[in-house]
């Protein structure tokens, strides 16, 4: 299954992707053949998601993600550790926006098999209740001792047939319940955007959100300044890795106007194949990516990077535990 290192510990979602590494993936994540995407409420600001391949010398790596949504999948670990037979298939996480403030909203989609009678039992033990929601029994988890001061609110769990789990605030899940209930199929703004990758992808990521809200996002001190292009002018991000010898990241960037996809374009033309380092104050075995497949339509720009799968795992797992120290080390909000 999915291990806790299989997300990684970030106060909000920065560029570049935290990917967690493996090698020889044996399986895919193409969303379009998600269990879970149909759960996704509309509206989702980041969807990312990863199947467990079920095999053994892989960990599984899941793309940009909220510190909120790390919390969820930690405590759902957590949650769940008292059932032996747990078994994860496929992991979502969606962050969006709300009243309360931007991407302030999460929600933990996981299929797989599950006793939910053993996890209700134990929960309800250490502290949780049960209510009902359209017929459904719903636990009610409040925070955590160990996340007092990052999480406040109460949280939602369903467990659905023993074979979907939903976790997380209360309105993505009561959303997210109507869609199960309603046998609602996958939102097609989203699936629109997730075709765009390949069907080969073993993790993937969108973001869509305005442009100064996705800039607001980023951590752009750590990239080395021509990769900031990536982002001008982008209302919409969408990500997807193949892992392999060679890693391929095939990306879709959507930009608000077509200069700036004509700009994207430029940089991207003229920064390869030689590649640009990724970072700021790289180590000499940065991975240099290669890129392949560029093409444009309208606002839209595509193509894929090619990076050699041992130098990418050994670099990310770096910048993973560098931005993990740091976040640690900041003071919580």
């Amino acid at each position: 299954m999915l291990s806790r290192s299989a997300l990684s510990s970030i106060r909000d979602f920065v560029f570049p992707a935290f990917v967690l590494v493996c090698a020889g993936v044996a399986g895919s994540a193409s969303p379009v053949d998600s269990k879970l995407v149909a759960l996704v409420p509309p509206g989702a600001q980041i969807v990312a998601g990863i199947e467990d391949p079920h095999n053994p010398t892989s960990k599984g790596r899941l793309l940009l993600v909220t510190h909120s949504s790390n919390l969820d999948f930690n405590d759902w670990i957590a949650l769940t550790g008292v059932d032996p037979q747990r078994q994860t298939d496929e992991v979502i996480e969606v962050a969006a926006s709300s009243a309360e403030g931007e991407l302030h909203e999460h929600l933990l989609l996981v299929a797989g098999q599950f006793e939910r009678e053993r996890v209700f039992r134990a929960a309800l033990q250490n502290g949780a209740s049960v209510i009902e929601y359209r017929g459904q029994g719903v636990l009610v988890v409040k925070p955590f001792a160990r996340e007092a001061e990052e999480m406040t609110a109460s949280r939602w769990m369903a467990i659905l047939d023993d074979r979907t789990t939903i976790f997380g605030s209360l309105e993505l899940v009561r959303q997210a319940l109507d869609r199960y209930l309603s046998r609602s199929g996958p939102d097609d703004l989203l699936m629109a955007r997730l075709r765009l990758l390949h069907s080969d992808v073993n993790s993937w990521n969108m973001l869509a959100m305005s442009a100064p809200m996705l800039a607001r996002h980023v951590a752009p001190g750590q990239l080395n300044a021509p990769w900031t292009h990536l982002l001008d002018g982008a209302d919409e991000l969408t990500v997807g890795i193949h892992y392999g010898s060679t890693d391929r990241i095939d990306f879709a960037v959507h930009a608000v106007s077509r200069g700036n996809a004509s700009s994207l374009v430029g940089f991207l033309r003229a920064g390869f194949p030689a590649g640009p380092r990724i970072v700021q104050a790289a180590a000499s075995n940065e991975p240099r990516p290669r890129l392949q497949n560029l093409a444009t339509e309208e606002n839209r720009v595509r193509g894929s990077f090619l990076v050699r799968g041992k130098q990418f795992d050994a670099w990310i797992a770096s910048v993973y535990n560098q931005r993990s120290s740091a976040s640690n080390a900041e003071p919580r909000p």
